[in-house]
């Protein structure tokens, strides 16, 4: 078979400019080699300095509403309720009336007992001046003596049984319980009323060891009330630290805690669940960097941009908020940390701060506006 000129004339340029194109991929690979990173695409991330700010411990409690002062009202007298002058949510005195148990049978036999009471006394008064004049022998005055004194004890006795008959507030306050209802038969040591005392309150609640040794009586506390607050995340209402147990249950390993509440707010009632905030430590500048920052708490470790790359880096906390952490070591001011984006780093990735160029972020005092950070601060300088 002849091959023809032309025929190998275009085998020889086909060829040439297969040559052509490996040489063309040899050298762009080579490129590459020498210089890898221009092809990898930065990674976008966004970036904080860290701030110069105060920062707070709180400690979080929980707890329910609970009156300050109460009393339960039991009947001492059995027998059937004649009449009862109560509802719950009504406000008494110190002594009124709360109901009455039927006395009929109690009247008749204290009078009787009031009328022998009266006829014994007068004898054993005659039977005294006899005596000093010695006109009745001491075994007579002894035995009259005895039967006065049986008569006076019988009279006292039914008396206090009338009494019992009406039951009374022992204390002033607002009934929020009437276990009791007229023609109801009513046993002796039966409860029949509650009595609470609704111009403050107290909420009882558990702190660890660890959190005892940082509280004291007198300490203010940061309150908030489900019910009355609603979505608000403030803590709006005030109390302070009245009382601490002074000894820690071994099994739980936790102590009693009394948090008064002196001016509670319109329409706060026993047995809301109330939210607490105690500080237990305040310093009034510190560096600190965004909770965001962090890959991990323990150890912590955060991702700091240079150049352009980043680098982990190990660093030590102190004192944390809701969205701050304090940095005692490892990291200064004038350092970019990352904020968002760390999962798709490693170690020398090429990143782009997203948030606003590297230049124009610039370390900055932060000092947010905080109620409670203001208020302890004001109590450190006293």
């Amino acid at each position: 078979m002849r091959i023809s000129g032309k025929t190998i004339i275009i085998f020889m340029l086909v060829l040439s400019l297969i040559g052509i194109g490996c040489s063309r991929e040899k050298i762009q690979d080579r490129k590459q080699r020498k210089n890898p990173a221009s092809e990898i695409e930065a990674i976008s991330v966004e970036a904080e300095y860290p701030t110069i700010r105060s920062m707070a411990e709180n400690l979080e409690v929980s707890g329910n509403l609970e009156p300050l002062a109460q009393a339960e009202v039991y009947a001492k007298q059995s027998g059937l309720v004649k009449a009862v002058y109560v509802k719950e949510g009504d406000r008494v005195k110190e002594g009124e009336r709360l109901a009455k148990i039927e006395d009929d049978e109690i009247q008749l036999s204290f009078r009787q007992a009031k009328s022998s009471y009266e006829l014994m006394r007068d004898k054993y008064q005659r039977y005294q001046e006899l005596f000093k004049e010695k006109m009745v022998s001491e075994q007579e005055f002894k035995e009259i003596e005895r039967s006065y004194q049986d008569a006076r004890s019988n009279y006292e006795l039914y008396q206090l049984r009338l009494k019992n008959t009406e039951l009374t507030s022992p204390i002033p306050g607002m009934v929020v319980e009437r276990l009791c209802e007229p023609h109801q038969l009513l046993s002796a040591m039966e409860k029949a009323f509650k009595i609470a005392q609704l111009d403050q309150f107290k909420v009882m609640v558990s702190v660890t060891e660890a959190a005892l040794v940082k509280l004291k009586p007198g300490q203010e506390v940061a309150i908030r009330i489900d019910a009355l607050d609603g979505e608000t995340i403030a803590y709006p209402h005030q109390g302070t630290i009245y009382n601490i147990s002074p000894q820690v249950d071994p099994n739980t390993g936790t102590s009693r805690l009394e948090v008064r509440i002196p001016s509670p707010p319109p329409g706060a009632q026993p047995g809301m669940f109330v939210r607490m905030k105690i500080i237990t430590a305040y310093k009034p500048e510190v560096l600190a960097i965004s909770k965001r920052s962090l890959v991990r708490e323990e150890p912590a470790e955060v991702w700091v941009i240079k150049n352009g790359q980043v680098e982990l880096r190990r660093i030590e906390t102190g004192l944390a908020d809701e969205g701050f952490i304090e940095v005692f070591s490892g990291l200064a001011k004038e350092e970019l940390v990352v904020t968002a984006g760390q999962e798709a780093l490693s170690d020398k990735s090429r990143v782009k701060v997203v948030n606003g160029d590297e230049s124009q972020l610039t370390p900055e005092r932060a000092k947010p506006e905080n109620p409670e950070l203001e208020l302890n601060s004001e109590a450190e300088k006293k």
